[in-house]
């Protein structure tokens, strides 16, 4: 089970994100987690999580600032809201740089942002 991690993008903002870690976290590789378009929800935190039970260290940046759904319609508002290029090169970015500072391999991976 993880927690709240706190973190900066690359433009001073403050913003959260699901951090869930290994056991024993020291030397294992990091991985940034891409929200689907419900958000951070029980779903994407449990990728984290198995992440974590596999030996990583993984960070789910919250692209959406706290809110999620499990509405369609709601999915839909939340992401044609998002900025794209704003979550690509701050928060992603700054989640990365956040793992970077616990791991020396960090990758990203992510899921559906899909329109319906």
């Amino acid at each position: 089970m993880g927690t709240i991690a706190t973190f900066k993008r690359p433009d001073g903002q403050v913003i959260q994100g699901y951090l869930a870690e290994p056991a024993h976290p020291a030397g294992a590789a990091a991985v940034v987690v891409i929200q689907e378009w419900w958000g951070v929800n029980q779903q994407i935190r449990g990728v984290a999580d198995r992440l974590a039970s596999a030996g990583y260290v993984a960070l789910v940046p919250d692209l959406y600032r706290g809110k999620s759904t499990v509405e369609a319609e709601e999915a839909h508002h939340l992401m044609s809201d998002l900025n794209f290029a704003d979550a690509a090169s701050q928060d992603v970015r700054g989640a990365v740089q956040f793992l970077k500072t616990r791991s020396d391999k960090v990758g990203v991976t992510g899921f559906c942002m899909e329109v319906r």
